[in-house]
């Protein structure tokens, strides 16, 4: 089959979408199929304000098909307004590439790129999948609640109702996104992956202390992920904060990208109770050193007001950490059924007993609750059986358009 992934960007720094989109092109190439992702060449999620610069692209060459792990990319240009992921390029793009394509694949809502290649799609009668990445969860759509409605009505609905299907990655995002979807959408539920083996042999532990300058025999916990306002940094602080009281060994590393400076608000809240220096905030890390940051940690947490799968998780876990996410991670079930970390309601008092519950496991707990996790990884969240899944989706899809 010939796969058209679209996405906004594909930047490291943001995020889990972008590294899903990669991962998963190269499952399907490995399949058999030829993939091409279609994308912009952005280097941030961009600015509603400013046209872009040379300062917010990636260093590749736009407009050109290249080859890259078995599939093949292509970088557009973006546009004014690069927040909203806009790029006339892309329209060229996906015009020569659409009408020889059998699926297309979009991912996120409310971007310039999803408008584009649903409206694409349908007009040149090649069957599209939408995977909402969390757009369509209650927590989100209540942040700019009425631009939201506006923009779904005018455009959104059409782009839901005319799509094969909805690719939601866990029961629970499904289920929660079920009320603003119109009526007779068709859904399916296939998870996302993980490359366990590129987490099974992490840098040395102490060598990866010593570099981020942890204590040596402090109980580390580690949040990596894009700072922002769902991650429920707040209670993170808070708790953080109280754990040390009892757990006075206690450190906290935060990694990931931060755009609205929410790492400073921790660390001074942190700060204001006399724990500052125990919290280390390192930004957006990638490669050696995020594998590093994993390295260093004893546990991982996320403790999230809205969290559509949770990619960071699953690597925690492949990682061998033993992970406290919250029940509005969406796959927390999954989580909780195979004893593979802790489960928190997503307020200050529940992230703080269970902080407490972790650290006081004896290491051996410790060691065959981070062993369950990385089983999990391999049993649920393999690419290779994730690739299966998606291709007998689209045959599926395409023998319903064949058959009328």
């Amino acid at each position: 089959m010939r796969i058209v992934q679209v996405i906004a960007g594909i930047a490291p720094r943001m995020g889990g979408p972008s590294k899903v989109v990669l991962e998963m092109s190269a499952a399907l190439a490995a399949e058999g199929h030829i993939v091409d992702i279609v994308t912009t060449s952005l280097a941030h999620r961009g600015s509603w304000l400013s046209w872009p610069s040379s300062g917010d692209l990636l260093p590749v060459e736009s407009g050109r098909r290249m080859l890259r792990d078995g599939y093949h990319i292509t970088f557009c240009r973006p546009t004014w307004p690069t927040r909203w992921g806009a790029s006339y390029e892309m329209g060229t793009v996906l015009r020569d590439l659409i009408p020889r394509s059998d699926i297309v694949h979009v991912h996120s809502l409310y971007l310039f790129h999803t408008l584009l290649a649903s409206r694409l799609a349908r007009a040149l009668k090649v069957p599209y999948v939408v995977r909402p990445h969390g757009t369509l969860d209650p927590y989100i759509r209540r942040r700019h609640r009425l631009l939201k409605a506006v923009y779904q009505t005018l455009f959104e609905n059409t782009t839901l109702r005319d799509a094969a299907t909805i690719h939601f990655t866990s029961d629970e995002e499904r289920d929660l996104a079920l009320s603003a979807l119109p009526p007779g959408v068709k859904t399916c539920v296939i998870p996302l992956g993980v490359d366990v083996a590129a987490f099974g042999d992490l840098p040395d532990r102490a060598a990866a202390r010593r570099s981020l300058g942890v204590d040596p025999g402090g109980l580390v916990w580690l949040f990596l992920g894009r700072l922002n306002h769902k991650k429920g940094l707040d209670l993170l602080a808070r708790a953080f904060t109280q754990l040390s009281r009892d757990v006075p060994q206690s450190w906290l590393i935060v990694v990931g990208p931060d755009d609205d400076g929410l790492g400073k608000a921790l660390l001074r809240e942190c700060s204001l109770s006399g724990v500052g220096d125990r919290v280390v905030l390192r930004g957006f890390l990638d490669g050696f050193e995020k594998r590093q940051a994993l390295a260093a940690a004893d546990f991982w947490i996320l403790p999230s007001y809205s969290e559509n799968f949770g990619v960071a998780v699953v690597e925690a876990m492949a990682a061998g950490l033993p992970v406290l996410i919250t029940d509005k991670v969406n796959i927390w079930r999954t989580i909780e059924a195979a004893e593979a970390g802790v489960v928190t309601p997503a307020e200050e008092r529940g992230v703080l007993e269970g902080m407490l519950r972790l650290a006081r496991l004896p290491p051996r707990a410790r060691t065959a609750m981070g062993e369950r996790g990385r089983d999990l990884c391999r049993r649920a969240y393999s690419w290779t059986e994730i690739a299966r899944q998606l291709t007998a989706l689209y045959a599926h899809l395409l023998l319903q358009v064949s058959s009328g």
